[in-house]
């Protein structure tokens, strides 16, 4: 009966993706059944994103398509739009149910009952969670898995809307992270992606912060997993890179060497505007240079906010030339994009629209060009190991992040495997590899299994 599927469609971050999968294993164990098409859907979730005013269009663009796909079905907003948006897009879509971020873990229960709207316009998120809240997974929907370890956020910076959504940190205890971890990777995942909405304060006031967790995880899993599975970084705050950190990286055997950090601006008035005055670009180089002598070669990913209030012709051209000087493999480049109810949304100084969109294209071109440089110095790696993705047998992620088409198919392998390949050359960005002649395949297959022998 339709009544008894759902469809979901998740907007935004890892941690919506993380948080959407313990939504379709608590429904799926309340006997609901999953269906791919929206059409044959009793109940759609919708997991948004407000992030940005694009990310708030694109979401009414996604409820459009899915009333007209099925006007019959039950929508389900959540997420960080569902607050201060769900009022007017119920308005806009008669039965559509909208639950903010901080009553999302009541969905576990099952979907909610027609009608429901928990939030008015400008409702507060509601008291911040006093523990962790009680999201867990057994799998994922893509080749590389998501592990939520820290929710929430109290630093306020002046952009950012996710502190009224989701409210203050609270961060999962180490034992959980790791249990789940190694549950993933004797199910058959191959990479988990250790994630949060600020791991700069995980373990505040408690007397830990992230590198213990990191520390504690990769000691728990190392001697079974190591060189067969691998755990990967979500983004981190530029403060976090120092001596502590590059201990724990040099000490780990499981993480993957590739950083992603939300950098943002690296012009020093900008970031004390944006309330991010505790980093600066000296700083990062000499993180992102010290990070050299643990790994030769490593991937580096960045956020970057262009246009935002008071941003100069100078302020940009010194982000513009910080960004020349690091070793980018890639970076994700943003327009700045008022949100209702921060700070920087009342800023004088609003920098019009075209000149946001310039800076945005020539930011990208920077970091175009350095991914196009890093891809070429992964070229003359002896090895990489490839992470296979679903929906292409020849199409994969290396353990530095870089995008890799395979030259044939690995014998033997399937999705979320971890092949070993030879560079076979840069395409753009990303590599060109041939699975080598003597690879194993860390097959996903969730038999907790050893290596398989690859025939070829």
């Amino acid at each position: 009966m339709p009544a008894r599927r759902f469809h979901c469609l998740t907007l935004g971050c890892r941690i919506n993706q993380y948080e959407t999968q313990a939504l379709r294993e608590a429904w799926a164990a309340h006997g609901l059944a999953e269906t791919d098409d929206p059409a044959r859907a009793g109940v759609i979730l919708v997991n948004s994103c407000a992030v940005t005013a694009k990310a708030v269009a694109g979401l009414r663009a996604a409820l459009r398509r899915l009333a007209r796909q099925n006007p019959g079905a039950r929508l389900v907003l959540t997420g960080c739009a569902a607050r201060d948006h769900g009022p007017e897009l119920a308005r806009s879509f008669p039965g559509l149910v909208a639950v903010p971020q901080a009553r999302k873990a009541e969905l576990l229960a099952g979907p909610p009952p027609a009608g429901a709207l928990p939030a008015g316009p400008g409702a507060p998120p509601g008291p911040a969670p006093r523990s962790f809240p009680p999201f867990a997974v057994r799998g994922a929907a893509r080749a590389r898995a998501v592990v939520m370890v820290q929710d929430g956020c109290s630093q306020r910076c002046a952009y950012c809307i996710v502190p009224l959504t989701r409210g203050g940190p609270v961060s999962r205890e180490p034992g959980a992270v790791a249990a789940e971890v190694q549950a993933l990777f004797a199910a058959g995942w191959r990479e988990a992606v250790l994630s949060g909405i600020n791991l700069r304060q995980y373990g505040l006031g408690q007397g830990r912060d992230f590198w213990d967790l990191l520390a504690e995880v990769d000691a728990a899993l190392a001697p079974r997993w190591a060189g067969r599975a691998r755990l990967r970084l979500s983004s981190l705050d530029p403060s976090q890179l120092g001596p502590k950190a590059l201990d724990t990286l040099g000490a780990a055997r499981l993480v993957c060497p590739h950083l992603h950090l939300s950098l943002q601006s690296l012009a020093p008035a900008v970031l004390r505007r944006m309330g991010r005055g505790h980093y600066g670009p000296e700083g990062v180089a000499r993180a992102v240079a010290d990070l050299g002598a643990v790994w030769p070669l490593f991937g580096l990913g960045a956020d970057i906010l262009t246009g935002f209030p008071g941003e100069t012709d100078e302020e940009f051209r010194q982000t513009l030339a910080a960004c020349a000087m690091l070793p980018l493999s890639y970076a994700h480049v943003f327009p700045y994009s008022p949100r209702p109810g921060t700070e920087a949304a009342g800023m004088p100084g609003q920098v019009p629209g075209p000149e946001k969109t310039a800076r945005a294209t020539a930011l990208r071109a920077v970091a175009q060009a350095a991914g196009r440089a890093f891809a070429r110095r992964a070229a003359a790696l002896p090895e990489v190991s490839v992470i296979l993705e679903y929906g292409d047998p020849e199409r994969g992620v290396s353990e530095h992040f870089t995008p890799c088409r395979l030259t044939r198919p690995a014998p033997g392998a399937a999705p979320r495997d971890l092949v070993r390949a030879r560079p076979a050359g840069a395409r753009g960005a990303g590599l060109a590899v041939t699975p080598a002649p003597d690879s194993t395949t860390q097959s996903a297959r969730p038999d907790g299994g050893e290596p398989q022998d690859d025939p070829c």
